[in-house]
Parts: C-alpha cells; structure tokens; sequence
C-alpha cells in the first residue's frame, strides 16, 4: 500500500516537473512569436542605429576584449552591429531566432552570414567562436532558463572566448516585466528581465565561465525613456570567459 502511494506521489511530481519545464519553454515561444510580429516595423525603413555612440562604445569595449576574428552575434536584430563588425574585419555569424529579423539583414546587408539560433537550445552552429555579443537580447530570455542559456553559448565559445551581454538592472528590486503593444502591436506583450550583477555572475559561473567583469553603461537615449526611469532601469554590460 505504502508502495503504492510512494508510485502515486512520484508519478504527480515527475509531471509537475514536466508542466514547469514546459512553461519556460512556453514563454520563450511567447518572445519569439512577438518579435516575429514586430520585427519589420522594430526595424524601421532605414539602417540607422538607436544610439550610434552607445553602439560604437559597446563595440569597441568588446573588441578590445576579443582575441580572434570569428564573431557570433545573437539577437542580432536588424543586423546593425553585424554590419558594422563586418565592415571592422571581423568573420560574423548574425542570429537571432526571429526569421523576420534574418530577412531584413539580408535585404540590407546580402553579404552577411545570417542563421536562425535560439539561446535556448542547444543546437550545434558547427563551429566555435573567439566571441559571442548580444546587445540587449539576452534580457528576453526567461529567467528559468538564464543559466541553460549561459552554458549553451559557452559550448560554442573557443577556450578563453569572450562573452560580452548588454543587461538591465532595477534599482526598485524589479526582477522582471512586461511592456504591452511592444513595437506598437497591441497584440504584443515583450518580457523584459532585470539582472543585479551578482546574480548574473552566480548564474555565469555555474555555467563555466570565469573572470567575469562589469562595465557601466554610459549616458544614452535610454536614460530619458519613461517606462525605464519609472522602473529605476539602468543598462550596463558583462564580459566573460570561457573556460
């Protein structure tokens, strides 16, 4: 009888289990599906940038980081910074997992690599990387799978590769939210997460990355948006290596 029960009470956990697996992979489909809703008009009718300053500063921050010329880009978006790695020297691969965003880059830019690539799985590119760079995408990912993430980017960095994430903190212990009409769709609700730095260096090391460092984003355009001064939002960036 005992066993019985003992059975019962296993079978009902390994499917909550299963239920709560699945309900971070539901959000993550939830994210995708609304960028792939707004994607044309997020990227506008030219291939000017937000903040060109902002932009350069992170590049730069990340090249003088980066040993090699073979550059991942994820949640590459319109394929702005691609373009301009490109144009820098660098071997780049643009992913990001809305194929919208992928048929702008290349109506834009016809001699980039591109390829679709979600964070969150663990799928192969076929190749290594000296460094990975993700400029405000890797705050869309659902904070159940932030670490999975982090390890799945870490196994296609080469030894020593950098890591260079543009994240969000709260100075209101904000953890997580939701913009609706995203992009102006009303049918659009966009999950943002917020990281305090050491919880992103906890998640970092866990998934095997070492020598983790913090730099402060500088003034932007972003520090005069509404939605974020109401939420105490401030943007900076982490570097990481691979072990």
């Amino acid at each position: 009888m005992r066993a019985s029960h003992l059975n019962k009470a296993l079978a009902y956990l390994s499917k909550l289990e299963q239920w709560m697996t699945s309900l971070k992979y539901d959000q993550n489909e939830i994210n995708k599906e609304g960028w792939e809703k707004v994607a044309l008009a997020y990227s506008g009718d030219s291939a000017s940038e937000d903040d060109p300053n902002l932009r350069e500063f992170a590049r730069n921050e990340f090249i003088k980081r980066l040993d090699g010329k073979h550059v991942l880009e994820v949640g590459c978006g319109p394929g702005t910074d691609a373009a301009k790695f490109h144009e820098l020297g660098f071997e780049v691969l643009a992913t990001d997992y809305s194929s919208r965003f992928l048929d702008v880059v290349r109506e834009r830019y016809p001699y980039l690599k591109v390829k679709l690539f979600d964070m969150v799985q663990p799928e192969s590119l076929h190749q290594k990387f000296d460094g990975i760079y993700g400029f405000g995408s890797f705050i869309h990912i659902p904070r159940e799978l932030c670490c999975e993430s982090l390890r799945n980017l870490n196994g296609i960095l080469k030894r020593g590769g950098v890591l260079c994430l543009q994240l969000i903190q709260s100075s209101k212990g904000i953890e997580q939210y939701y913009i609706d009409d995203w992009a102006g769709d009303p049918q659009c609700s966009m999950l943002f997460n917020c990281y305090a730095p050491v919880e992103i260096e906890a998640q970092l090391r866990l998934a095997g990355f070492t020598e983790v460092e913090f730099l402060t984003m500088p003034a932007s355009i972003y520090d005069e948006i509404p939605r974020l001064i109401e939420r105490g939002i401030t943007g900076y960036f982490v570097f990481a290596r691979a072990a």
